[in-house]
């Protein structure tokens, strides 16, 4: 055991805690159901409790992992000798071989099969999205309602709510989380590479809070995504897909932000900085994914995150493949996402006029939530053909439609530099 618990040990313990918490979780309902998760969260709390005393008195143990599996294991034994909890128990646990069933539970291959279960039982089609969402981050990452509230744009007291809602949903289809996984997958595959894609997304480019990245809901993301990796199938390419997806946006996360924690762009992120093993990794996913006749958005976007990966500068990206991807994904949906990114790739590939002008056709169906990724873009057009007035306006426009604090000082930066430009051309 170590002598001293530092700072660091103190980060790295938050996350243990959240990533076991999730492990836990996923076993303790297998046993109980999710009408009492109560209970499994008592139980969960008083793990945690118990490793921050001891290890703050003797030091982190050598692995962590194992400690608080074992400590949960002894506890959660212990608490089953009260007849009260015995009576909790979902029948197929109850009875003799109690000990050896939860012993069995505790195997690594149960607990991913656990997680797994869990993972499938929260992406349930009678819950909407964002309780999907809340109700994953909840169980499976050991997020608190705050967290989940500030991830998500929402309160504490809106998240505990639909959580409830949710939990509640699936009691009365009593759903029943010992019933194998593989059989809810080809059903809910599509829905699950969903939420993944979704908490990912929302960790990538932050709505709330003063942070660009929440780097904890990409973790999670990613985790997630391997756990799903790991059952075999005909949707395996896809998943494949999507973490090649994550694993490309991860490794250029060294150098997205500057020391204030404010946005660079990718013209001026130093690809010295970029996660190697994370893009050798990625790559090695894409060719995974590949092995289907079948694609994907998340190939096509995966796609497009490994030509900037691979690309020895900005200047050298092929602007020209991207654009035929996001030709490819408007075949798939039609959005107007998709069509501000592909008029920026045209914008690089051909010019800002042939970039602004697709911009212009779709001005009228822009939604006010990207209104100011759409005014951003076209300011940026301005901006490339040297019409610093025009991009001004449109940086302000952007700014006026702008929730978030670091974007707002992006686009404030960025008028600046257009009033320096300005004068320079004076």
């Amino acid at each position: 055991m170590s002598t001293k618990l530092t700072y660091s040990d103190s980060k790295n313990i938050e996350h243990l805690f959240r990533k076991q918490s999730g492990k836990m979780f996923s076993i303790l309902i297998r046993l109980f159901g999710f009408e009492n998760s109560s209970l499994i969260e008592d139980i969960i709390q008083e793990t945690f409790l118990s490793a921050m005393k001891t290890w703050s008195a003797k030091g982190v143990p050598e692995n962590p992992e194992a400690w608080l599996m074992q400590v949960s294991k002894n506890k959660l034994i212990n608490d089953l000798k009260k007849k009260s909890n015995r009576a909790r128990l979902n029948e197929q646990y109850a009875g003799e071989r109690l000990e050896e069933k939860v012993e069995e539970l505790y195997l690594d291959k149960e607990i991913k099969d656990s997680q797994l279960r869990v993972l499938f039982a929260c992406c349930n089609p009678f819950l909407s999205k964002k309780e999907q969402i809340m109700l994953t981050l909840k169980i499976l990452s050991g997020f608190n309602n705050t967290e989940i509230a500030n991830a998500l744009l929402s309160t504490p007291e809106a998240v505990k709510k639909a959580i409830y809602r949710a939990k509640s949903s699936l009691l009365k289809q009593q759903v029943n989380l010992n019933t194998p996984h593989i059989h809810e997958a080809a059903q809910r595959i599509d829905m699950v590479h969903r939420i993944i894609y979704l908490i990912f997304n929302e960790g990538y480019k932050s709505t709330s809070g003063n942070e660009v990245i929440n780097e904890d809901l990409c973790f999670e993301a990613s985790r997630l995504a391997v756990l799903v990796s790991s059952i075999k199938g005909n949707h395996q390419p896809e998943t494949y897909a999507l973490l090649t997806l994550i694993y490309f946006s991860m490794a250029r996360f060294p150098s997205r932000l500057n020391a204030d924690g404010e946005m660079i762009e990718l013209e001026l992120q130093d690809r010295t900085k970029w996660d190697k093993k994370l893009i050798q990794a990625a790559t090695a996913f894409l060719a995974k994914s590949r092995n289907t006749g079948t694609i994907t958005s998340y190939h096509l976007e995966a796609t497009i995150s490994s030509i900037h990966c691979m690309a020895e500068s900005f200047e050298s990206t092929d602007w020209e493949s991207i654009t035929v991807c996001y030709d490819k994904l408007l075949e798939l949906e039609d959005n107007p996402v998709i069509r501000i990114n592909r008029a920026i790739a045209i914008s690089k590939w051909k010019g800002p006029e042939l970039g602004a002008k697709q911009l212009d056709k779709i001005e009228n169906i822009i939604s006010k939530p990207i209104k100011q990724l759409f005014y951003a873009a076209k300011a940026a057009m301005f901006f490339q053909e040297k019409k610093y007035e025009m991009a001004k306006t449109y940086y302000q426009v952007a700014m006026d439609h702008s929730k978030h604090e670091m974007d707002k000082k992006f686009l404030a930066k960025k008028i600046q530099l257009c009033n320096t430009n300005n004068i320079g051309l004076n």
